[in-house]
């Protein structure tokens, strides 16, 4: 069984369909799809449930996938340390983060990075945190950022932990601009624009009203920070996100960033994490030392 056939089904899974990773690898459906059928048929079992929703791995589809991963794996650091006795400056790092993080922080970090060592190579994904979270721990990825994890999951390496605050963001027009702080009662009675319920910024924010048993509504509810903060710059809404996402439109006059009233209640941590035990290439060490250094802005 060859290598590519891996990594053909494994897009399969993480994708859910053999459309999508038939894009993602630049090949035909029918070309992943024929090496699906004979995974299948090397294998005596159904590795994969079709339904109406896509390609959902069998209980032998997850066997089969956890061990491609550990076999890729062990190719990836094979050719790492080959190059470290050979003295190359090369290798890749496969990471995931949350979306503010990968615009305001890591994106100029992977830059300032390539600059001293232009022969290593990134594989970036962005998503939520608890999908940061399950790549890291299915070893998909070396290492995630990722918002307010359960920091006592055994499986998982905290390498730094970074404090991070949930602010108010509005246009330098509107209403609230000029304040310096705003109490959650006056944030809630403008319209807001809002990350919808699988974000933590949301599941925190709502926690915060039912707490004050304040009622909580959003004129728009989207999936995406840029979009959201795109939104906010027309002057009629706020909104709320972690303090990294909004630094960089701050200090271009594009937003304004204000405090929320009891600060210490509007805290949460942006952790740095991987796979607890997982051996690191150098190229992945060099990324995680890096980004534990410097932190979000």
């Amino acid at each position: 069984m060859q290598i590519p056939a891996y990594r053909y089904f494994l897009a399969v899974a993480e994708t859910g369909s053999i459309r999508r990773a038939a894009e993602l690898m630049h090949l035909s459906p029918s070309a992943i799809s024929r090496q699906v059928q004979l995974l299948e048929h090397a294998f005596r079992s159904p590795l994969f449930e079709r339904n109406q929703t896509g390609m959902v791995l069998t209980e032998e589809g997850r066997i089969v996938a956890t061990q491609m991963r550990n076999s890729l794996r062990d190719m990836e650091l094979a050719r790492a340390r080959i190059d470290e006795l050979h003295g190359l400056v090369r290798g890749n790092v496969g990471l995931a983060s949350i979306e503010g993080v990968m615009t305001g922080w890591l994106l100029p970090a992977i830059s300032r990075f390539r600059a001293s060592h232009p022969g290593i190579t990134f594989d970036a994904r962005v998503a939520g945190s608890e999908q940061v979270l399950r790549l890291v721990h299915d070893g998909t990825v070396d290492l995630g950022i990722a918002l307010a994890p359960d920091e006592h999951d055994p499986d998982l390496e905290i390498v730094h932990r970074f404090v991070t605050r949930y602010v108010v963001a509005v246009a330098p027009d509107h209403a609230l601009a000029r304040r310096r702080r705003v109490d959650l009662k006056t944030l809630l009675a403008q319209p807001l624009a809002l990350l919808d319920a699988n974000f933590e910024t949301r599941r925190w924010l709502n926690q915060a009203a039912t707490r004050r048993q304040l009622p909580l509504t959003a004129v728009l509810n989207l999936d995406h920070i840029e979009s959201i903060k795109r939104a906010v710059r027309g002057g009629e809404l706020a909104t709320v996100l972690p303090d990294y996402a909004v630094t960089t439109d701050a200090a271009a006059g594009e937003l304004v960033m204000i405090e929320l009233e009891g600060a210490s209640a509007a805290r949460t941590a942006t952790v740095l994490c991987c796979r607890r035990g997982r051996v690191q290439t150098r190229a992945a060490r060099a990324v995680i030392d890096l980004l534990a250094g410097c932190g979000p802005a």
